[in-house]
């Protein structure tokens, strides 16, 4: 049978060579949707995995997200994981700024926890910091980092400042405070960096603990309609109208919410264009098939009247139209990593070959021969 069909084919190289064409063209198509398929669903993963959505919490008007003066117990219902937000939070920022004079001039110690908490600290905002010791942000020390311009002629050294710190009092109290100069971070002027906790210990000490900059990165970002429902116990909606005392939280979604609705809607267009494309497959075969078998009825006929039943006849055409395609198909699957799409492709194919071969193929020879006449 394998030198019958071979022969058929050499007899009508173009038919062969047009089919193996189809083939390959289609089979890429299909090869190459599934592919970018599967990259878009990797990438959507990876964007809901991944990206990091930042919580703010603003005044009630959202005009602004520093100097706030929030009361400790804001900070406290984020971290707490039974009955705050904890749950829903990773890595939370935290800003505390006081009033200080010092041989610097005039000035503002602000404690951080984290290089995200200050722009003029974090890369991502174009800032940057650098210290000497090993984790600045997490120390109960009394350690700074002063502006780059001042570095040099402090590093190692004591810088003694005056701070207001609040108080329940008519009147601000001002306390001596010696800080050891660790780093440095860009800019200039009198600002000065501390370590979050240093600072907390300053603001409660005038009896009125409290934090000026607060926000934190969503743990998963599936969860953030849930997060902002236990968040409403506490806090408020924007409102550019509303003078509440109460702070607002604002999730930044924005970017996320477009991201993942571009990479759903191009999925959306990839799974409506993968049946297309596998119809167009059928089709080619189909064509292919009729080519294949249009003029060949009184062969058939002939075979089936020599003994060859119907089944080999169907074998025989069948393997004529694919043989070639099945080669050009495994090439292309094999060549773009999808040896299964290549597949998918090849049974589109065949069935299509096979609607086209089926009645010449099966029919009785006299019923073949009389419609030959």
């Amino acid at each position: 049978m394998i030198r019958f069909v071979i022969k058929r084919i050499i007899r009508r190289p173009w038919l062969s060579l047009i089919g193996l064409v189809m083939a390959g063209a289609f089979c890429f198509i299909l090869c190459y949707l599934v592919r970018y398929r599967e990259g878009l669903q990797t990438q959507l993963d990876e964007v809901r995995e991944s990206y990091e959505i930042l919580c703010v919490v603003t005044d009630s008007r959202g005009v602004r997200s520093e100097g706030l003066s929030l009361n400790q117990s804001y900070a406290d219902f984020i971290k707490d994981k039974e009955n705050g937000l904890g749950q829903y939070v990773k890595d939370v920022h935290l800003a505390m700024e006081l009033k200080i004079n010092s041989s610097l001039g005039t000035g503002t110690l602000i404690g951080v926890n984290d290089e995200k908490a200050a722009g003029r600290l974090d890369p991502a905002m174009g800032g940057n910091c650098d210290y000497v010791v090993e984790d600045f942000f997490g120390s109960d020390e009394n350690i700074c980092l002063v502006a780059e311009d001042s570095y040099e002629a402090l590093s190692g050294q004591m810088l003694t400042v005056k701070v207001t710190v609040p108080s329940t009092g008519p009147k601000e109290e001002t306390v001596d405070r010696t800080y050891l100069v660790v780093g440095q971070y860009r800019g200039q002027g009198g600002d000065i960096y501390v370590p979050y906790q240093v600072a907390a210990r300053l603001s409660g000490s005038g009896g009125s603990a409290r934090t000026d900059s607060l926000s934190f990165i969503l743990a998963d970002n599936t969860k953030a309609e849930e997060m902002m429902e236990k968040a409403m116990e506490v806090f408020t909606t924007v409102d550019p109208a509303s003078y509440s005392p109460r702070p607002a939280l604002t999730v930044q979604d924005r970017q996320y919410k477009a991201s993942i609705s571009e990479l759903e809607q191009n999925i959306r267009r990839t799974d409506l264009l993968l049946p297309i494309c596998a119809i167009l497959s059928l089709a080619a075969g189909f064509l292919i098939g009729f080519l294949a078998v249009r003029g060949e009825t009184r062969s058939y006929a002939l075979m089936r009247t020599l003994g060859v039943n119907g089944a080999g006849v169907m074998a025989m055409a069948l393997g004529e139209q694919v043989l070639l395609p099945a080669l050009g198909v495994m090439a292309v699957g094999f060549a773009l990593g999808r040896p299964a799409a290549a597949l998918v492709y090849f049974a589109c194919h065949l069935v299509g070959c096979a609607i086209a071969t089926l009645r010449p193929a099966l029919s009785a020879p006299t019923r073949l021969l009389y419609e030959q006449d």
